[in-house]
């Protein structure tokens, strides 16, 4: 109900004067008869006076070209639509999408705003009709922000629209939504991120405790593993020095770094054990032979479980390396029907514009298929792109990511489709820490209804009826890469790397961490581990797509929306009530 008291409040608050008595009761008649509230009316008022350089105080000649100009244009081209529109399927706006668009017309006075359009799908008359409306209006451009001319259009063309790159698990023979299916989602039991976390404040002290502890008893889980797969040699004793001499073969744990000697680029790999001696306030260190391993992969950071001999104290003879750490896999998910999720991680532009395109191509086949989840993985708003460094965006990046997230939830408005989103510290308008806190949802700045959406931290594990699904935003598996020290010719490399993450039980298992990733290292022990195996691991890369079983896991890599690259996924409910990752179809394919 608008009501007098609190149209005048709203005016007091933009820094207006008080009204005359026939100019509130005239600015009352409009908010009834365009039914508008009064916050919506004064944010108008305030664009149109901005837009035709008018006095910030309304007057009753004012209101009279607003609302011939504005309110009953903006009327009209409502009614147009749905005359224009009588063979379609329309998304009538509502007052609240309505409201949403308001930042939108500050600088130019118009609203950007469309009406949503559905097409009427038909298998047999779809393909090849280019001159269908889209499901999804695509021209997001917000008022402050000017696109560049001349740019070349790089989405894929209408022979690779829906390509499928790569095709895992049984058949799917349509992605359409088949019958409701209302899930659950919330985070696992697996420790997340606070929102209100206090971070990079640990001092070096701090991080040593957190290191020494984790490598403490990971170290005694591997060795402990270890000693229950295999007999053990009778001769074979387990010692927590790194540094013991011994003619005999002796295991010990430790984590794994590297010295690089920079003239000739040689990497020498060192283990550092946590067991300090008495009186000694530097941790042990001794070099790693390697020489005696067939087969081997080791990075920094990794804890890794020894067997060998040390007759010098300076060198570790190695025998045997111990790496499979991974925790117990989670219980088996409850699905009572097949379960489709559609997966997209960003960038959600191209590095030449800020328009979002692949992104309103995803939502158009998210519209027309609706899948029972989508998971959007961070960044939204790129810090590194181009133009966010050269400052061409005006808007708040806050402001600017609601508006996105706002056209996201308008296109999926009347949908069963939940949303998930998975925060990244790349975002320039978030958190620039690892592990990141979730984002912080404005429900009144989104409009739409926010039911249907999730957001979660990075790291995180997604409970879908049961279904643990492990995301992270970070690319781990290039990092990985970049510093994996590894004598396995032949083998699958991206499988390799994956394994890394899932034998180590975290999702960041590099330390120290690659230049440009703030690591918190006590958020890290406390947030970025897991105690239960996902059953689904989403590890996004700017390496190629990827898809694979690796421990009972399907480890996926989706590539980046940027490239009008997603994944999409059919989780079908357990057979015999046990988990099986074969069960899952999954395409990875061109939007």
């Amino acid at each position: 109900m608008v009501s007098e008291k609190s149209l005048i409040s709203c005016f007091c608050d933009l820094g207006c004067d008080v009204p005359d008595k026939s100019v509130v009761d005239r600015c009352l008649q409009l908010c009834h008869a365009y039914s508008i509230d009064e916050e919506t009316f004064v944010e108008l008022w305030v664009s149109y006076t901005v837009s035709y350089s008018l006095n910030i105080s309304p007057t009753l000649n004012d209101l009279k070209k607003m609302e011939e100009e504005e309110l009953k244009k903006n009327k009209k081209i409502s009614i147009e639509t749905v005359s224009h529109a009588s063979n379609m399927e329309i998304d009538v706006q509502t007052n609240q999408e309505f409201t949403n668009n308001v930042l939108d017309i500050y600088s130019n006075g118009q609203s950007s705003s469309l009406k949503q359009i559905k097409r009427v799908r038909s298998p047999t008359t779809e393909t090849g009709n280019e001159s269908k409306l889209r499901a999804v209006d695509q021209t997001f451009s917000p008022s402050t922000y000017t696109s560049k001319v001349n740019v070349p259009n790089r989405a894929p063309s209408t022979t690779v629209r829906g390509k499928v790159l790569l095709h895992f698990g049984p058949d799917v023979h349509s992605w359409k939504k088949r019958n409701e299916y209302d899930v659950s989602i919330v985070k696992a039991d697996n420790p997340h991120v606070p929102k209100d976390v206090v971070y990079m404040y640990e001092m070096l002290s701090k991080q040593e405790v957190a290191l020494s502890s984790s490598c403490e008893s990971f170290g005694e889980r591997l060795c402990h593993i270890w000693n229950e797969i295999g007999p053990t040699s009778s001769n074979v004793r387990y010692v927590r020095n790194v540094l013991s001499v011994s003619q005999a073969a002796f295991r010990t744990w430790g984590r794994i770094f590297t010295i690089i000697d920079k003239s000739s680029g040689i990497k020498t790999v060192m283990l550092e054990g946590c067991k300090r001696s008495t009186g000694h306030n530097n941790a042990p260190i001794v070099r790693l032979d390697l020489s005696g391993i067939k087969h081997y992969s080791v990075f920094p950071g990794q804890i890794v479980a020894v067997e060998g001999v040390n007759t010098t104290g300076n060198v570790l003879l190695v025998n045997e390396l111990f790496l499979k750490g991974y925790a117990p896999l989670a219980d088996a998910p409850q699905l009572s029907k097949d379960l489709r999720v559609y997966v997209a991680i960003g960038p959600f532009t191209t590095t030449d514009n800020l328009n979002y395109q692949p992104l309103w191509d995803l939502m158009e086949c998210v519209v027309e298929d609706e899948p029972n989840v989508l998971i959007l993985v961070g960044p939204f708003i790129e810090y590194t792109h181009p133009e966010i460094k050269n400052g061409t965006l005006k808007d708040t990046y806050q402001d600017f990511f609601d508006k996105l997230l706002s056209r996201v939830m308008q296109c999926l408005r009347g949908l069963s489709t939940r949303v998930v989103l998975v925060s990244s510290n790349r975002d320039a308008h978030h958190d620039a820490v690892f592990p990141t806190p979730e984002f912080e949802i404005y429900t009144n700045k989104i409009g739409s209804s926010t039911a249907n959406l999730h957001s979660m931290p990075d790291p995180c594990i997604i409970n879908v009826e049961g279904l643990q699904i492990g995301v992270t935003s970070v690319d781990t598996l290039r990092h990985l890469g970049q510093q994996e020290i590894s004598n396995t010719p032949g083998m699958d490399r991206l499988g390799r790397l994956a394994d890394h993450v899932l034998s180590q039980a975290t999702f960041y298992p590099l330390y120290p961490p690659i230049t440009g990733l703030n690591l918190d290292t006590t958020l890290w022990k406390n947030y970025a581990c897991f105690e239960r195996q996902p059953h689904i691991m989403i590890l996004p890369s700017d390496v190629r797509y990827y898809a694979k079983i690796v421990n009972e896991c399907l480890v996926l890599n989706p590539e980046r929306l940027q490239k009008y690259i997603y994944a999409k996924l059919c989780v079908r409910p357990a057979s015999n009530g046990k988990w099986d990752p074969k069960n899952v179809s999954c395409e990875i394919a061109k939007v």
